[in-house]
């Protein structure tokens, strides 16, 4: 397995339809990588929170994976989200997957009880040691309860399975790039949506998140106006975005998303199986933004 390398750009992560059963819809999953890949995506990431890690069956959790690295084909960078609350734990999914051709696994803090600083550092530090993949951070304090500090990367700066870290933690990037920490194979997602055009504009340019997958038309122009250097057209296409998640959010964000994958020809429900349905006036509403906003 050679590690590819992260270029700048959008990496979606991706989201899991299933059916009533909770079995994968391997076609709908199949449209919504091309899409993302047709729209210009430099990595993809597979089962992160978008994705339902935390919900999907544990005998389909595999099968998620294996479909991603059919359909991607090594056309660009797959990171596996491996979330869970012990390193034995997280070693149990690694482990699930077998020796598929991925690029890195993804994981939080453990997320049942909150961490100190220590604990992050053993946790990561032990994962790292174990993983047969290159390991990825993903700062996630909300559900975490456990924020990673510039002390933690610092203690964990030595470990070269660590490869790179996800965070909305602007600040936290931004002393990493003053400290110029490990910028050689070392490679940091900002996932601070409502931001991303400022910081493209500052130079931090991988970009995560899971409003990409439902937005592919404005995704694509977002970053094709980055490559040309145009902050307006950046700033446009993002608020056009951010429209939608707006109006998302003004549900279940989840079962509103799965309304909008449905519109773009991605169907099934990528939202728990107790999530609550939006009501049919929000589905119309998501329907007129998506209009609006031209993804469909």
């Amino acid at each position: 397995m050679i590690n590819k390398k992260m270029k700048d750009g959008f990496y979606p992560a991706l989201g899991t339809p299933t059916n009533a059963e909770g079995n994968l819809m391997v076609n709908s999953f199949g449209k919504q990588i091309e899409l993302m890949i047709e729209s210009g995506a430099k990595g993809v990431l597979c089962m992160g929170s978008m994705g339902k890690m935390a919900s999907i069956r544990n005998s389909e959790y595999s099968n998620v994976a294996v479909q991603c690295v059919k359909v991607v084909k090594q056309r660009l960078p797959l990171m596996v989200g491996v979330m869970d609350c012990s390193v034995s734990r997280v070693l149990d999914r690694i482990e699930a997957l077998g020796n598929i051709d991925i690029d890195g696994v993804v994981a939080t803090v453990p997320y049942y009880h909150k961490l100190n600083a220590g604990e992050i550092v053993s946790f990561f530090r032990l994962l790292s040691v174990k993983s047969k993949y290159p390991v990825y951070m993903y700062d996630l304090p909300p559900v975490t309860q456990s924020p990673v500090s510039f002390g933690v990367m610092e203690a964990l700066a030595d470990i070269p399975n660590i490869k790179g870290i996800k965070t909305a933690n602007l600040a936290l990037i931004q002393e990493m790039q003053r400290k110029n920490y490990r910028h050689d194979d070392f490679s940091v997602f900002y996932s601070g949506l409502d931001l991303f055009d400022m910081a493209i504009h500052a130079g931090i340019g991988k970009n995560l998140d899971g409003m990409f997958t439902c937005t592919p038309v404005n995704t694509g122009k977002l970053y094709k106006s980055a490559d040309e250097g145009s902050l307006d057209e950046c700033s446009r296409y993002l608020d056009n975005i951010l429209l939608l998640r707006n109006t998302l959010v003004k549900g279940n964000i989840f079962s509103a998303y799965s309304y909008a994958m449905e519109l773009i020809g991605c169907p099934g429900n990528y939202q728990a199986d107790y999530d609550v349905p939006i009501s049919e006036t929000l589905k119309l509403e998501i329907y007129d933004v998506m209009k609006e906003i031209k993804e469909i």
